[in-house]
């Protein structure tokens, strides 16, 4: 599951807040502000003299990771990724633990600003597998379409031989934990194309609930039986319907949360396969950079399946942790 994709439905302010709100520590850096002291201006005046400005700037980075959540605000709505996003040329930074992402993206309006066309590129290198994307996004008004393509090489790949009375053998958590240890070597390794069409809507209740709900199709020429990092299931090549729906209650102060529905078709000896999944999404700009970051965890479970969720867990979830930059070019 991405990270809510941003470039939808518009909200507005909150009027609600009027007490002074604590600066944000990235202000700090900027000398010109009215709110930094007399004598951080004359630290700022003391580095650029001796050349240690980016030192100071590192310093005021570390210093705000350390901050409480609650004061790193700014002037910008912790639920800024739920709004329509600007016109331009973006680098998006995102860091999962095992891994990360790098995408490239140019957003361009088009028939007036109430509809974008926005054309990416991205490489995602992991623990488990690396993938290349091409993707492009046409939204109108609330409606987004995409189409992708990719390359995925996966290096810790589990392949699973097929049981008389089962879809596979030895292939719950308990038993990939065994040949695939979290510090040893993986049985073996895939490469394959996939091409994915989805179809998205966000719909604004009012200022505090929205839902996002997305529809797709993709194709993946992977081994039969295999072990789908994404997904945390395992199936067949062939075409993987889903559907997600999430709900979010937000606030401008502390972001969004709410329930989350996932229905994946999965391809199984023939027939595709229903499997159900539920849990939550939460998401918050953190403010460890001025503008334009964000906090995004998701979390799915299937109580009773032995064969779904990431194997280092000991119950069948799926959950990512993911934090992400947006820096304007």
């Amino acid at each position: 599951m991405r990270p809510p994709v941003t470039g939808h439905a518009s909200t507005k302010a909150s009027n609600l807040m009027k007490l002074p709100r604590p600066a944000h520590w990235a202000r700090l850096t900027n000398p010109r502000s009215t709110r930094v002291p007399l004598v951080l201006q004359r630290v700022h005046t003391i580095a650029d003299r001796y050349g240690l400005r980016g030192t100071l700037a590192l310093v005021m980075i570390s210093l705000g990771a350390a901050l409480p959540a609650g004061t790193a605000r700014g002037d910008q709505r912790r639920d800024f990724m739920l709004d329509i996003q600007p016109p331009g040329t973006f680098l998006t930074v995102d860091y999962f633990g095992v891994g990360g992402q790098v995408t490239l993206a140019h957003r361009m309006p088009i028939y007036g600003a109430s509809n974008d066309l926005t054309l990416s590129a991205s490489v995602l290198p992991s623990y488990s597998l690396g993938e290349a994307t091409a993707r492009a996004d046409l939204r109108i008004l609330f409606v987004n379409f995409a189409g992708s393509v990719s390359y995925r090489s996966v290096w810790r790949e589990l392949t699973f031989a097929a049981g008389e009375d089962s879809y596979c053998v030895e292939c719950d958590r308990a038993a990939r934990r065994k040949i695939d240890p979290l510090f040893g070597s993986a049985p073996g390794s895939d490469d394959f194309l996939t091409a994915e069409g989805e179809a998205s809507v966000l719909l604004p209740f009012n200022e505090h609930l929205v839902m996002q709900s997305l529809a797709a199709v993709r194709y993946e020429d992977r081994h039969d039986r295999s072990f789908d990092w994404f997904n945390a299931s395992i199936y067949d090549k062939g075409v993987v319907g889903r559907w997600e729906t999430s709900l979010y209650l937000k606030d401008r102060d502390w972001g969004g949360i709410g329930p989350y529905v996932q229905l994946l078709m999965l391809p199984r000896e023939g027939e595709h396969v229903a499997q159900w999944a539920a849990g939550l999404n939460a998401v918050a700009r953190l403010g460890l950079i001025s503008r334009n970051d964000l906090l995004f965890f998701t979390f799915l479970m299937r109580p009773g399946d032995s064969t779904y969720g990431d194997h280092p867990f000991y119950m069948p979830v799926r959950s990512l942790l993911v934090y992400r930059m947006i820096l304007e070019l």
